[in-house]
């Protein structure tokens, strides 16, 4: 009888491959501002113009208002002329005090002072004292007018608040700059973006922070980028039925600009994976 051997073959464990499901998204900028003008002047340069990069702190618009000058100065004068005053009433306060205590030492000596001019000095001095109290009040409001006519002329030099790219122009030299007036520049930091996906509600349950997902986009076909699960709104979008999450990107290399749509390949974790984390 022929014999026949049994041979066993190994199973081989096969990578189980991750699932995705492709969402649409948008790039936005990480920051992105629009500067308006805090005090009314004429513009008296621009020195950025769009697509500038620019950095914190960095001088972009310079206004000009003579007239907040002469507003500083006759605050200041003011300012110098209640001083004055103040010093006289401390005089005058000092010397209603000095007589009232000679007073009251004089009547001491029975019959040397009349009591009714005790009575008239005390009200000397509270009179003193109320006008230079007074005055000491108001030397105090014309210094503090002064000087927030000093911060509000620092307004007429606006600044960068953060390291970005400026993408709209909206003034130029001469223009009349007021609060009202609307933006002057616009700008948005590129350096790092956001890219918010539509996430639907029947995905909730595999979102992961911290997660590494990747995308690609229309202007650079073939190339796959990655973006880090970083926030989401915990509300969902009534009309869309889906949760917003937002992706950090690094655009360091500046390949990805925002406004550009991304096609997203969202990893399907099981749920019961996605929980645990």
């Amino acid at each position: 009888m022929k014999q026949t051997s049994l041979i066993l073959i190994p199973f081989l464990a096969l990578p189980i491959v991750a699932q995705t499901v492709k969402l649409p998204g948008e790039l936005k900028p990480w920051q992105r501002v629009s500067l308006t003008s805090r005090v009314t002047g004429i513009v008296d340069a621009v020195e950025v113009d769009r697509g500038s990069v620019v950095k914190a702190g960095q001088l972009l618009i310079r206004l000009s208002a003579p007239e907040m000058k002469a507003q500083i100065a006759e605050a200041e004068a003011r300012g110098l002329a209640i001083g004055a005053q103040k010093s006289e009433a401390e005089a005058r306060q000092s010397a209603a005090e000095s007589t009232l205590e000679r007073l009251r030492a004089a009547s001491k000596t029975a019959g040397a002072v009349a009591e009714n001019d005790i009575v008239q000095a005390e009200k000397s001095v509270q009179a003193a004292r109320a006008a230079a109290l007074s005055l000491d009040k108001s030397a105090a409001a014309a210094g503090a007018y002064a000087q927030s006519l000093k911060e509000l002329e620092q307004y007429l030099r606006i600044t960068a608040p953060f390291s970005g790219v400026v993408t709209a122009r909206l003034v130029h030299p001469g223009a009349l700059a007021t609060t009202q007036s609307g933006a002057l520049l616009e700008i948005e930091q590129v350096s790092k973006l956001r890219l918010e996906v539509a996430l639907p509600e029947a995905e909730m349950a595999r979102i992961r922070l911290g997660a590494r997902v990747q995308f690609s986009v229309p202007a650079h076909p073939g190339r796959v980028f990655t973006g880090v699960v970083a926030r989401q709104a915990r509300s969902l979008d009534a009309s869309t039925r889906t949760l917003p999450v937002e992706l950090d990107v690094d655009n360091g290399a500046g390949a990805l600009a925002p406004g550009m749509y991304a096609e997203v390949a969202w990893p399907r974790t099981p749920r019961t994976e996605a929980a645990k984390k």
